[in-house]
């Protein structure tokens, strides 16, 4: 159960990091799959898998796809990470760029750069 409850803070938190607030906050069209463990409200992140990609979003354009995982997030290795420092870097405004690396569900390891865009309406 608390696994559970941890996965689901953190999935709630991403989610929010990727929604516009009051026409502030960027939006860059991926759902992620968050694998954590420890302490419920700043959980260590074990893995990130994208669970969707929405057509036309600034992920899609990136060559962002379901089943990729994410390996950095500024830099910063997602393995071992805090969910609450992950969730800082990857919240963006309108107009500022989040930098990534992936792994396609192949093995090709690659980078993107995302620009935040306002969330659709």
């Amino acid at each position: 159960m608390r696994s559970f409850l941890a996965r689901l803070s953190l999935c709630l938190l991403f989610v929010v990091a990727t929604q516009a607030h009051a026409g502030e906050r960027g939006y860059f069209g991926f759902a992620p799959e968050v694998s954590t463990g420890g302490f419920v409200f700043n959980p260590t992140v074990e893995r990130i898998v994208i669970a969707r990609v929405i057509v036309g979003s600034p992920a899609a354009r990136a060559g962002m796809l379901a089943g990729d995982e994410v390996l950095k997030v500024e830099d910063t290795p997602v393995r071992g990470a805090k969910a609450l420092a992950l969730r800082g870097m990857i919240q963006k405004d309108v107009g500022q760029t989040l930098h990534a690396t992936l792994r396609h569900h192949g093995g090709a390891v690659y980078s993107v750069s995302m620009v935040a865009v306002s969330r659709p309406k």
